[in-house]
């Protein structure tokens, strides 16, 4: 009882360093070592923010949290509405709607407000992310082909023809096709089943997704420089459209302005794709500068990239960037990994995908680590467009075999 007034009435601290604190709640006190040890282990959950970061707490189990830790230099450069953009990115994730609140479970706060150093936010779907009737993905995942890499970056493959006749040149650099790739959005070695379970289980806000069922599909890609293939491929960068159904096109800052545009490209009407930069420490942010917006081929009928891919790969990318602390997940299912081992991909045919999340922190003892696609998975599989999903098959299910029973004669039964 002691401890739960103590924490009732003042959300400690569980431990201070100069470069990063972990957090009981949100408002911290000073405490004596062997009582924090104490609220640490009977509190519900505790989250390290380095200084000059945020935490956006997506799901909590006991006292552990999966969570991102990411950079405020970051967020300001890719969003005028700091706050915003975490609802933006919980969103993206778990793919279904909520808000943005200071504990666990709390009251919405204002997302047109700034950020703390080092403070910790909650993303709180509106429905409860209930686990027990979601899909299963399991058949689809195991039975999901792996194929090997068949395509090289500079080849004349079908998909790189399509997107080539669709973009003439990379939207972002205008690089030329000796000079480009054809880029999957969800990469090509997950296959086209595990690309449709994608799909079917994300809402879709009335774009019209029912004609796309193949990994190879335009919609799931678009032309890019090496480069910023590279740049993509290796989780460093991701395409943010907006508006979305969080973010308006003016929450982000004004496009790149870019020299020498070819004459047969345009910026799209009262729409962005704009390319940002997420891990800034590595990538050549002096050639391919932040916020650039893509320009596509004037007098085209040929359809943009998929706003549901696009806000899936964010997610995804985010995940890789800045996850922390997935064995919680693991802890709460086990969303199974493709029965067959995954190629190292060739240079230019996924996205995310391309290798495991790298942070240790995201490594479970005794478990198989998990990548960025495993983690938007376990969330896909959970999102309310599941579930309804599900709901829908088992009632299709039982009126299927009621009707069957009811033709049924007595006497064979």
């Amino acid at each position: 009882m002691f401890l739960q007034s103590l924490y009732t009435r003042s959300q400690p601290l569980q431990k201070s360093h100069d470069h990063a604190v972990t957090r009981v709640g949100t408002r911290p006190i000073v405490l004596c070592s062997y009582l924090s040890y104490l609220l640490a282990k009977y509190i519900t959950f505790h989250v390290t923010v380095n200084r000059g970061h945020v935490a956006l707490v997506l799901l909590q189990e006991g006292n552990l949290s999966f969570y991102l830790q990411i950079p405020l230099t970051v967020i300001h450069s890719v969003c005028l509405k700091p706050r915003k953009y975490l609802l933006f990115l919980g969103w993206c994730i778990l793919g279904d709607e909520g808000i943005l609140a200071l504990e666990h479970e709390g009251d919405e706060i204002n997302t047109d407000g700034d950020l703390d150093d080092q403070g910790i936010y909650h993303y709180v779907p509106a429905g409860n992310l209930d686990l027990v009737h979601a899909v299963d993905p399991e058949v689809i995942k195991t039975r999901t082909t792996v194929p090997s890499e068949t395509t090289h970056m500079c080849d004349d493959s079908e998909f790189h023809t399509d997107l080539v006749q669709c973009d003439v040149c990379c939207p972002w650099t205008g690089h030329l096709g000796p000079y480009g790739a054809g880029l999957h959005i969800i990469p090509h070695k997950r296959g086209s089943e595990w690309f449709r379970l994608i799909v079917e289980n994300r809402p879709s806000y009335n774009e019209e997704v029912t004609a796309l069922r193949d990994i190879n599909d335009i919609r799931n890609g678009v032309f890019v420089s090496i480069m910023l293939h590279h740049g993509i491929d290796a989780g460093h960068a991701a395409i943010l459209k907006t508006p979305n159904h969080i973010l308006k096109t003016k929450d982000i800052p004004p496009r790149h302005r870019r020299k020498n545009m070819r004459e047969d490209v345009s910026y799209p009407t009262h729409r962005r794709y704009t390319l940002q930069w997420l891990d800034q420490d590595k990538p050549p942010m002096h050639l391919i500068p932040n916020n650039i917006d893509a320009a596509f081929k004037k007098h085209t009928k040929k359809p943009k990239p998929s706003d549901l891919l696009l806000h899936y790969n964010y997610g995804a990318t985010a995940i890789r960037c800045w996850g922390l602390g997935t064995e919680v997940l693991q802890n709460r299912a086990n969303p199974p990994r493709p029965s067959l081992p995954i190629p190292h991909p060739t240079a230019g045919n996924s996205t995310a995908g391309a290798g495991a999340v790298t942070r240790e922190s995201v490594e479970s003892e005794g478990q198989a680590t998990w990548d960025e696609d495993d983690v938007m998975l376990f969330f896909l599989r959970n999102s309310s467009t599941a579930k309804e999903r599900h709901f829908k098959k088992v009632a299709e299910d039982t009126r299927r075999i009621e009707q069957w029973r009811g033709g049924v004669p007595q006497d064979s039964v």
